[in-house]
């Protein structure tokens, strides 16, 4: 009896470790994917820019019957700046924008002479213009809207001929505002383009010349820029 006792437990322990060897442990869990880095508009940036103008010229003068000189021509230029994006996607930044304004309008102008109303022409020519802006937008990922707002500078000269006689501004700088709102989108991680439209306003200031003591001149613009741009 105890014989037997004795080879029963010796042919259980031999068939234990058979049975525990053929128990198939499961694979470790694969590792977790690494989740994209969202792309953020925070960098400096720097790029250049083309488009188009419409710019009206208010000319006051006791000489002039007409007040109003328009011209609209291309512009062309070029930007730089930084974005600072925070975790719930506004964005704020600040540009610096230097253009140059191509083109003169001419128009006839009505002058007064003497006590007369004689027909003349009139001129108006633009020149190079810079503004310093804040931006606040929202990213949607890649793209960007945003509003913006800042001071504007702007050269230009007002002429007329009638007569022999004529008048000269001369070269003169306007300071004003500036408003407008664009759309950004970046193809890639350094690269973007941009559509935007801006109004700006040049408050009227007083000049003094020989052929009238009491001359002022305020302007309004209206342009449409589109651009590319590179990241940091």
């Amino acid at each position: 009896m105890n014989r037997m006792s004795v080879l029963i437990a010796a042919l259980l322990s031999s068939a234990i470790p058979s049975a525990a060897a053929d128990v198939i442990s499961p694979p470790p869990a694969p590792p977790p994917l690494p989740v994209p880095e969202m792309f953020k508009w925070t960098g400096i940036y720097f790029g250049a820019l083309a488009g188009y103008h419409w710019t009206d010229a208010e000319p006051q003068s006791f000489r002039l019957v007409d007040d109003h000189l328009k011209i609209d021509n291309w512009l062309g230029g070029g930007f730089v700046g930084a974005n600072y994006q925070f975790d719930n996607h506004m964005v704020l930044g600040l540009e610096g924008e230097f253009d140059y304004l191509g083109g003169s309008g001419d128009q006839s102008l009505q002058v007064v002479i003497n006590n007369n109303i004689e027909t003349g022409e009139g001129e108006l020519t633009l020149g190079w213009s810079g503004s310093l802006r804040g931006r606040v937008g929202y990213g949607f990922e890649r793209t960007l809207l945003y509003g913006t707002a800042g001071g504007e500078i702007s050269s230009g000269s007002v002429t007329g001929s009638f007569n022999a006689k004529s008048i000269d501004t001369g070269n003169k700088t306007l300071a004003g505002w500036t408003v407008g709102a664009g759309l950004e989108h970046a193809f890639t991680d350094n690269f973007f383009a941009r559509a935007e439209y801006r109004y700006s306003y040049y408050p009227k200031v007083d000049y003094s010349f020989s052929w009238d003591s009491d001359f002022s001149l305020k302007a309004s613009q209206n342009q449409m820029k589109v651009g590319l741009g590179y990241k940091f």
